[in-house]
């Protein structure tokens, strides 16, 4: 078993497809794009029969398989493997690289738990992906196409490429960090409109790749214009800051907690299903309940609506009517001086209109 971190020097020959497939993964824009880089010059060099990428969950820490180079692509995606279970899981859980040369002779390889069908394992090799010190998924490979097994430089080339592609993408959250300056709703800490929906969007396109979960708690202030007629615009104030508050203290660091309208705010949930995202609204009223008034002095309630979609369905999320009116706000805005036509005003009616009854 090799410890994660370890480094190791390359043969000659291979300095050049090194620096090639490096250069490859550092051009990715997004972290969709590098991990698909990864996958794609992985399978390229290093010739798997199978190479998968399995993201972490980050509540229960199971895997999922989501990125699939190989023959079991469609019987392999979205498959999950519990969490520590088996090679992949042992990888992810102790935060360690794994390699094993041979399958039948190594001890740690139980062919009662690491198992695939129509699939004989030779030869594995399992690296943890981590972002800023946190296991995020795992690398791992199959058998050796033109090979009885991998060798030590395969395994030194794939922790180079996992290495590589973890900087590459700690480099595009650190940019992302310094870009959510501009996103951020000042008063609450929250994202803005303009902020949220830009994440949002890229989570709609990830769900529906690796065929994820994607939940959303629409939150309302009950009664917030009369909160302001009765105790004024500074008691509105307490009364959003604290539910802002809330809301970020019990989303996870995942989840995007948006302010839209001033007693409105979304809560988007990636790998979230509809029974998730209901617990966490149980959780938030719970909270809600017993310390609202104490904290603002202001006794107020909120309504939580909950949505969820499944993988491919996400875009579904898009037919919201909240989503639906900013998005043709912003169609709005993007074309000054030009108004609706009759038949255009026609059909956002017509399509708001459609989709009001929440699941």
């Amino acid at each position: 078993m090799t410890k994660g971190g370890e480094k190791g020097n390359f043969p000659i020959p291979k300095l050049d497809l090194v620096y090639k497939t490096i250069k490859t993964i550092t051009k990715a824009k997004t972290a969709d794009e590098v991990l698909i880089s990864l996958m794609d010059e992985t399978a390229k060099v290093l010739l798997p029969e199978i190479a998968a990428f399995l993201l972490r969950d980050s509540a229960t820490h199971d895997l999922k398989y989501c990125l699939i180079q190989g023959p079991l692509d469609e019987p392999l995606k979205g498959k999950i493997v519990h969490r520590g279970e088996g090679l992949v899981g042992l990888a992810a859980e102790t935060n360690q690289y794994l390699f094993i040369a041979d399958c039948h002779e190594d001890p740690r390889f139980n062919p009662e738990i690491d198992r695939l069908e129509n699939l004989e394992f030779r030869s594995v090799m399992a690296v943890p992906f981590r972002i800023e010190s946190k296991v995020f998924g795992v690398v791992y490979l199959i058998n050796k196409k033109d090979g009885p097994s991998f060798k030590v430089e395969d395994f030194q080339l794939l922790t180079t490429l996992v290495n590589q592609a973890e900087l590459s993408i700690e480099r595009l959250v650190l940019w992302k960090k310094l870009d959510d300056l501009e996103e951020i709703d000042l008063a609450t800490g929250v994202y803005n409109p303009q902020g949220f929906f830009k994440y949002f969007q890229k989570e709609i396109k990830r769900s529906e790749r690796y065929r994820l979960d994607l939940s959303i708690l629409e939150t309302r202030i009950d009664y917030y214009e009369k909160i302001l007629e009765t105790f004024g615009q500074e008691a509105g104030d307490r009364v959003v800051a604290n539910l802002s508050y809330i809301l970020k203290k019990t989303a996870r660091d995942v989840d995007l907690v948006g302010r839209l309208e001033d007693d409105l705010f979304l809560v988007l949930l990636p790998q979230t299903n509809r029974s998730g995202a209901s617990r966490l609204r149980e959780r938030i009223i719970k909270i809600l309940d017993h310390q609202n008034l104490r904290s603002t002095g202001i006794p107020y309630t909120v309504t939580i609506n909950v949505y969820y979609e499944a993988g491919e369905n996400a875009a579904n999320l898009y037919k919201l009517p909240i989503v639906l009116n900013w998005f043709n706000h912003q169609n709005r805005q993007s074309r000054p001086g030009r108004p609706l036509l009759p038949g255009e005003e026609l059909v956002e009616i017509i399509m708001s209109s459609l989709f009001l009854v929440k699941k």
